[in-house]
């Protein structure tokens, strides 16, 4: 028997930003209860906020945005969990902790969970979150052919504590005729490397010129 689960967060106004920046605002317009035929309201949030995804443009002038995606990018079979415990805050994650060459070859969707995302309400998620290596990029792409995303349970690929470091991980992820495209803040509390995925779907919220979007993730597993 399988089932769906959701790998992502729903946005509020607890929603913790990279930089501790301006959150997710839910502002009433109409109200049924004030008089009004129906209920309606006002959304406001910076676009790299809760799990979502970052494209090419956020950090090359000329990278593709969201319109630049077939539907069909966002569909996964091929899913692949690695679990590293006992993360500590601020550590940066490299080759030598995904072992890539023991990621299956026709991987599409890299999941990594660290297990900080049960920190995510801590000031220490976005100040001090563990990160992503430059040189990751570059290993993860000679082995996995195919890989178009990765996905992790932390803000952001960039630490707060080192962002010159972090600019550089995103340039070597998404400044590539192969881009792998970073999935931030994703919920994988519900998962582990014994997990048998189905199926993952990726929906981005549908802004054209997006260079990054919040996104919904449904996942089918056993």
């Amino acid at each position: 028997m399988s089932r769906w689960i959701y790998l992502s967060y729903m946005l509020d106004d607890k929603t913790p930003v990279y930089g501790n920046g301006k959150t997710f605002s839910y502002k009433a317009e109409r109200c049924m209860e004030k008089g009004d035929a129906c209920n309606t309201a006002y959304l406001s949030f910076p676009n790299h906020i809760g799990t979502h995804i970052d494209f090419p443009r956020h950090f090359v002038s000329n990278g593709k945005r969201l319109r630049d995606y077939p539907a069909s990018f966002w569909y996964f079979r091929n899913v692949y969990l690695i679990y590293i415990p006992g993360v500590e805050p601020g550590r940066i994650i490299g080759t030598e902790d995904l072992k890539a060459s023991s990621i299956p070859k026709d991987t599409e969707l890299l999941l990594v969970k660290t297990g900080f995302g049960s920190l995510r309400q801590e000031r220490m998620y976005w100040e001090s979150n563990p990160a992503f290596s430059p040189e990751l990029a570059g290993a993860l792409r000679e082995h996995c052919p195919v890989l178009r995303v990765m996905g992790f349970d932390s803000i952001s690929l960039s630490s707060w504590l080192d962002r010159s470091l972090g600019r550089k991980a995103h340039r070597a992820f998404l400044d590539h005729s192969r881009p792998i495209l970073p999935l931030e803040d994703m919920n994988l509390a519900a998962v582990d490397e014994t997990t048998v995925f189905r199926q993952v779907v990726v929906s981005p919220l549908s802004v054209a010129e997006a260079d990054g979007s919040p996104c919904t993730v449904l996942a089918e597993v056993d």
